[in-house]
């Protein structure tokens, strides 16, 4: 007897550490079951929560009672993701909301984007099997077509009309849904242990996550490279800054909520063919001059000297205007009825001649560029911050460093910031002279003038 119950507490001892050893286990990187080639992958270790997270937020309420939730309803954008989730959902047999989404939803889920114009993606997200069978998906399984990959049955359905397709499958405790019948077979053979590319092996995901700290509650990995190669990313990208964006190959952005404030960690990679020269040490010096009361910074090595002119005078000066014109809208058709001009038109002036494009700003950036190029500066560092003006509005101060190898040359920076200064906010370079000042305890040279600049 007491060999007996020695063996079965041996036994139970080995059971228990052998399912703590499994639940201890980290989870496996659902990166490993993407199938390479991605666009962009996103990824959140509990999906489920916060999509719950949001629905029930007052920032969702805030959002869909806005203003900029209602004229963004009505971009061209809006209508064609809502057409496309319309076919997608005719294909499906039923169109999901937000509920069915969040049933879907389990704790580490990842989606992965393959193309942008028909929205073709893969999502999987690890679930239990009790979720997958009362989601609405798994219920019209019946309409779908049966497939085999990996040693998985998983379902398959096309649409004549649409040439939408949805896929899905579940195994080893993992819902696969895709909107290509290849890509959920790659994925489950991925998930057989084959050794076929994932995104996991991706060089741009490698690298990027490489460079990265921990990841947040939510992480996207994006291939830059393919990306702004993407006529469909060019046209929709919300930034509307795709030269700028053109520099790096891969990034990933990690954002992750606290007390109060969500943060975001963005890191970027450049090409090999635009990697700024000289030594990584100048940035890290200029970022040692960032005040801990910084909203925001930006350090990086000047590449070309235009580009850091451009940005000093947008955020010292005056930013360039903003032309709404777009040359692919053919222009609308005039009705003979109506009368041509209006009473607005008795505010346009037809005695001087218009804004230029650049409003202005080309003769600034020159003199800006040229002290630049003087000095060989090669590193830039930008700090900005926001601050409440007069109770309503807000305003933006903004600091820039600039780090040269020779000194610098005072009465060539005051010239150079004058005319800068003095073309935008003057006639003439009326008012635009330097006058001794302070700011605390250290002397500054501030401009005379509408504007306020000090150095």
């Amino acid at each position: 007897m007491k060999r007996a119950a020695l063996l079965c507490a041996l036994l139970l001892a080995a059971a228990t550490y052998v399912y703590l050893q499994q639940r201890a286990a980290p989870p496996a990187r659902l990166a490993s079951f993407m199938p390479g080639g991605a666009l962009a992958y996103l990824e959140a270790p509990e999906f489920g929560h916060l999509l719950r997270d949001w629905d029930a937020s007052q920032v969702k309420a805030n959002w869909l009672a806005s203003e900029n939730f209602a004229v963004f309803s009505r971009s061209n954008l809006f209508t064609k993701l809502s057409q496309v989730y319309a076919e997608y959902g005719e294909t499906a047999g039923f169109l999901p909301d937000l509920k069915s989404i969040v049933e879907m939803a389990g704790s580490q889920s990842a989606l992965a984007l393959y193309e942008i114009r028909d929205v073709e993606f893969l999502y999987v997200s690890h679930i239990a099997e009790s979720g997958v069978v009362a989601s609405p998906l798994w219920a019209v399984r019946a309409k779908f077509e049966e497939r085999q990959a990996g040693g998985v049955t998983f379902y398959q359905r096309t649409d004549a009309a649409t040439r939408r397709t949805v896929a899905f499958a579940f195994a080893k405790g993992y819902l696969i849904l895709g909107t290509r019948e290849d890509l959920v077979a790659q994925s489950l053979e991925l998930l057989a242990g084959s050794a076929n590319p994932s995104v996991a092996g991706d060089r741009w995901y490698r690298d990027a996550v490489a460079q990265a700290a921990g990841p947040g509650e939510l992480r996207l990995v994006m291939h830059l490279e393919l990306l702004v190669k993407s006529v469909y990313f060019r046209s929709y990208w919300v930034q509307r800054n795709a030269s700028a964006v053109r520099r790096y190959w891969a990034g990933v952005a990690d954002v992750t909520r606290t007390a109060g404030e969500i943060e975001e960690r963005r890191v970027f990679l450049r090409t090999p063919d635009v990697a700024a020269p000289g030594d990584p040490a100048t940035v890290a010096g200029l970022v040692a001059l960032v005040p801990p009361e910084a909203g925001v910074y930006k350090a990086f090595p000047i590449v070309e000297s235009t580009g850091a002119a451009s940005l000093v005078v947008a955020k010292l000066i005056g930013s360039p205007g903003q032309h709404r014109r777009d040359w692919r809208d053919a222009p609308y058709a005039v009705s003979p009825d109506n009368r041509a001009g209006s009473e607005a038109d008795l505010e346009t002036r037809i005695d001087e001649q218009p804004l230029p494009a650049d409003a202005g700003n080309a003769d600034s950036v020159a003199a800006i560029d040229a002290m630049i190029r003087q000095a060989g500066a090669h590193g830039m560092l930008l700090v900005q911050s926001s601050s409440a003006a007069a109770g309503t509005f807000v305003q933006t101060p903004a600091v820039i460093v600039l780090a040269a190898n020779a000194e610098w040359s005072p009465d060539s920076v005051r010239a150079a910031l004058g005319v800068a200064g003095g073309k935008v906010w003057t006639t003439s370079q009326l008012g635009a002279q330097w006058v001794a000042s302070t700011a605390g305890a250290h002397s500054v040279q501030r401009l005379d003038g509408l504007g306020s600049l000090l150095l």
